[in-house]
């Protein structure tokens, strides 16, 4: 019994987390999401959704994902930010920017686990652009391995430029 409580549920986060690397659809067709995909998982996502740019949120890039842009044709941002410190409003503008031009998706937005820096531009294209509320974008990150306890900023910073004026 231990073993179907604790090891199929921790199978399936080591199946979502280390193999799909936290791969989630934000708009069908359009935007995705994940951690940083390994050179075969990226290349197959390239053609399996047909990605026109990918946007990492990484300082560090690996070399395999600069030559599968180039070999593809597929546009490579990069826009680089601590999950430590947040999100700076500046380069939030310059991300909405990206990934709402129509000649940039299908797009995949990435971070190294796909939960912290991911999940803060996911949760604010969410309520910016798709107005979701502030709570069903946090629930989402969550969901998705958001540690808030490790970088609580992140979590800050979504609270404070959505709270609730009166």
């Amino acid at each position: 019994m231990f073993v179907v409580l604790i090891g199929v549920p921790t199978a399936a986060v080591v199946w979502d987390y280390g193999v799909r690397k936290n791969f989630d659809t934000v708009v069908p067709g359009k935007i995705y999401r994940s951690g940083q995909p390994g050179e075969t998982q990226l290349e197959a996502w390239i053609k399996e959704y047909g990605l026109k740019s990918i946007l990492t949120l990484r300082h560090g890039m690996p070399s395999y994902e600069k030559e599968l842009a180039h070999r593809y044709g597929v546009k490579l941002y990069q826009i680089a930010f601590s999950a430590k410190t947040g999100l700076q409003e500046k380069k939030w503008q310059a991300i909405r920017a990206i990934l709402t031009d129509e000649n940039n998706l299908p797009i995949l937005i990435h971070c190294r686990g796909g939960g912290d820096r991911s999940g803060i531009v996911t949760a604010l294209y969410r309520i910016e652009v798709q107005g979701w509320p502030l709570e069903k974008a946090l629930h989402e990150m969550n969901r998705h391995y958001h540690i808030s306890l490790r970088y609580p900023a992140l979590q800050k910073q979504l609270r404070e430029r959505f709270r609730k004026e009166g």
